[in-house]
C-alpha cells in the first residue's frame, strides 16, 4: 500500500510531474510507467486499437492495483478527529490503455451527442472537457444561490461510486447512447474487460517477483514468469491475480472509467434534471458529488425524490450519510444569510465569502512539510537549490501550483477569501524549512 498523505511512486506512479501533454488524436498519450508490457508509438498503437477484430480477440492483462491512502481531518460535534481515505486505483497496461482510450473517446463523442439531444450539457460536470476549473463551475452554483431570496441546498455523494456501478444497467446504458441493439464483438470485449476485470495488487506483485517497487523492471516480467510466477502455471506458486465475479463495480483508473461512469448515471441525470428544472431549481452532478438548489418548500420531497431514483440504480449504490448536507440560505435586504455553509467542489460558501475548504488547505500545508521535511533531510541546511523547488511548487513565486490555483479561483469569486487564507504561506514554509520540517 502507498503511504498516507504521499503520492505513489515507482511501481504504483503512472504520471509524470508537471502538465500531462494533450492526447494524440484525442485518445493517445505516450506514459513511461512500468506495466506487463512495454509502451507502443502513435503509428503502431492506432494501427491495433482501429481493427475491431484485433480488440474483439484482444487478451487483456490484469490491472496493477494499489491503494491511494490520504489523512483527512474533520470536526465533528465540535471534536477534530483524524482519519484515514482509502480509494483503490487500478491501472491497465500500456496496449490495454491505447484500447480504452480509443473507444473512451468514440465513447465520449456518443455521450456528448446524448447530453445535447436530452438537454443534459448544463447539469453534468465532470469528467467533461471544456466546462472550466472547480472555481469555475463552482461560482456557477453560488451565483445561483446569491440570486434567490430563499433556497434550499442539498448535497450528496454516492459511497464507493466506481465499485458499485450495477452491469446490468450499465450495458443498457451504453447501448443507449451508442445507438446500438446489441454491443458487436469489440465494444463486448472493451466492455468484458471492464466488468469482468481482473487485477494484481502492486506489492504482492513486487515480492512475488522479487524486484523493489522503486525500481521495477520494465517489463514488469516475461510471459514465461507470468504464466509460472502469477498465474501459478508451475504448480508451486499460488495464483495471485484476483477477478471481479460480482454483478457491479468497475476500476477506476482506466482512460474509459469517468466516461462509463457518467453512461451508467444517464437515467438517473434526466429524471432528476427534469423534477428539478420543473421546479424551478438547479441540479448539477460532479461524478459521485450530487448537488441541488431548490426552494426550501420543495426541498423534503426533492431529497425523497432523489434517494428513489438513487434506489433504482441498483442494490450496491448507497449514498454516504455522512456527507450529506443540507443547508438553507435566506436574503434579508442585500445580505444573504445561511444555517450552515455548503461546501462544493472544494470551496465553501456563507452567503458572503467563498473559502478554500478546510480539508484543502490542510492538505496543501501537510504537503508543504512533507517537502521542506524530504529537502532539510536531502541536503542538510536547507541551500538555494532546494528553496527553488520549494518555492515553485508551494509559494506565490511558482506559476502552476496551489497558491496559483487559489488565486485564479479567488478572481473568478470576486472573493479575496482564497488568498487571505494563504496570506501566510511563505513565513510558514520559512518557519519549516528551519525548524527540520516541522
Amino acid at each position: 500500500m502507498v503511504d498516507a498523505n504521499q503520492r505513489p511512486s515507482g511501481l504504483a506512479k503512472r504520471r509524470s510531474a508537471g502538465r500531462k501533454p494533450p492526447r494524440q488524436d484525442g485518445w493517445y498519450r505516450r506514459k513511461a510507467f512500468a506495466h506487463f508490457d512495454l509502451p507502443m508509438d502513435f503509428s503502431s498503437a492506432e494501427l491495433r486499437v482501429r481493427d475491431p477484430r484485433f480488440v474483439a480477440s484482444r487478451a487483456f492483462w490484469p490491472f496493477l492495483g494499489f491503494e491511494d491512502r490520504r489523512r483527512q481531518f474533520r470536526t465533528i460535534a465540535g471534536v477534530n478527529r483524524a482519519s484515514i481515505k482509502t480509494r483503490p486505483i487500478k491501472y491497465c497496461s500500456h496496449m490495454d490503455g491505447y484500447v480504452f482510450g480509443y473507444y473512451s473517446k468514440m465513447a465520449e463523442d456518443a455521450y456528448e451527442h446524448y447530453l445535447h439531444l436530452h438537454n443534459l450539457s448544463d447539469s453534468v460536470i465532470g469528467y467533461r472537457r471544456g466546462l472550466g476549473s472547480n472555481a469555475d463551475m463552482a461560482a456557477e452554483v453560488f451565483s445561483d444561490i446569491g440570486r434567490r431570496r430563499k433556497s434550499t441546498v442539498i448535497c450528496l455523494d454516492i459511497s464507493s461510486f466506481f465499485d458499485s456501478i450495477d452491469h446490468r444497467a450499465l450495458k443498457a446504458n451504453l447501448l443507449t447512447v451508442l445507438g446500438l441493439n446489441y454491443l458487436l464483438p469489440d465494444w463486448f470485449a472493451v466492455f468484458k474487460a471492464m466488468t469482468r476485470y481482473s487485477w494484481v495488487d502492486a506489492e504482492e506483485l513486487a515480492l512475488r517477483l522479487g524486484f523493489s517497487r522503486d525500481a521495477p523492471p520494465r517489463p514488469l516480467c516475461t510471459a514465461a514468469e507470468f504464466r509460472q510466477k502469477v498465474r501459478g502455471g508451475d504448480g508451486v506458486n499460488r495464483d495471485i491475480i484476483r477477478r471481479n465475479f460480482a454483478p457491479y463495480g468497475i476500476p477506476q483508473g482506466s482512460p474509459i472509467s469517468a466516461v462509463l461512469s457518467n453512461i451508467f448515471m444517464i437515467e438517473f441525470d434526466h429524471a432528476v434534471r427534469t423534477r428539478v428544472v420543473k421546479r424551478g431549481g438547479l441540479y448539477r452532478r460532479y461524478s459521485d458529488d450530487i448537488i441541488i438548489v431548490c426552494q426550501p418548500s420543495s426541498a423534503k420531497a426533492m431529497l425523497s425524490f432523489v434517494l428513489k431514483e438513487i434506489k433504482k440504480l441498483g442494490s450496491a449504490i448507497e449514498i454516504s450519510e455522512e456527507k450529506t448536507e443540507i443547508c438553507n440560505f435566506r436574503r434579508e435586504g442585500s445580505r444573504l444569510f445561511c444555517d450552515a455553509a455548503v461546501t462544493y467542489l472544494g470551496f465553501t460558501f456563507d452567503g458572503r465569502r467563498v473559502l478554500l475548504r478546510a480539508r484543502t488547505l490542510s492538505r496543501y500545508y501537510r504537503r508543504m512539510t512533507y517537502a521542506a521535511r524530504g529537502a532539510v533531510r536531502a541536503g542538510g541546511q536547507p541551500d538555494k537549490t532546494y528553496r527553488r523547488k520549494l518555492f515553485r511548487e508551494f509559494t506565490h513565486l511558482g506559476k502552476r501550483n496551489f497558491y496559483s490555483y487559489a488565486k485564479k479561483a479567488a478572481a473568478i469569486f470576486d472573493c479575496a477569501g482564497p488568498t487571505d487564507q494563504l496570506r501566510r504561506h511563505f513565513r510558514i514554509l520559512h518557519r519549516k524549512l528551519y525548524d527540520e520540517g516541522r
